[in-house]
């Protein structure tokens, strides 16, 4: 992820160099468009936002979500045993679950 984000930037500051500035809206939808398939959900999730990302915490973002997905693939994790081993945490008097 972080030669994806360097070539952005490098291509940015390219474009910069000759004049063309790129505001960070654009910057993040074409940042979000060159992802590949691995990354949909993450999309999703930038692009139904209340707030706009700039490009910098867009990033950041991207760092967390490959943490995420290299964590998940290297620990053999699933959302379903991570929900489960979740559920049967907390349990306070008469089974309820306390949050």
């Amino acid at each position: 992820m972080s030669d994806y984000s360097t070539k952005v930037k490098n291509l940015v500051d390219a474009l910069a160099s000759i004049g063309a500035l790129i505001d960070d809206e654009d910057l993040v939808v074409v940042t979000l468009n060159g992802l590949g398939k691995n990354y949909n959900q993450f999309c999703t999730s930038i692009a139904i936002r209340k707030t706009f990302s700039d490009f910098q915490d867009l990033i950041t973002l991207f760092i967390y979500e490959e943490m995420r997905i290299i964590g998940t693939s290297s620990n053999g994790g699933s959302q379903e045993s991570a929900f489960y081993s979740n559920t049967n945490r907390g349990r306070g008097r008469g089974g309820k679950t306390s949050f």
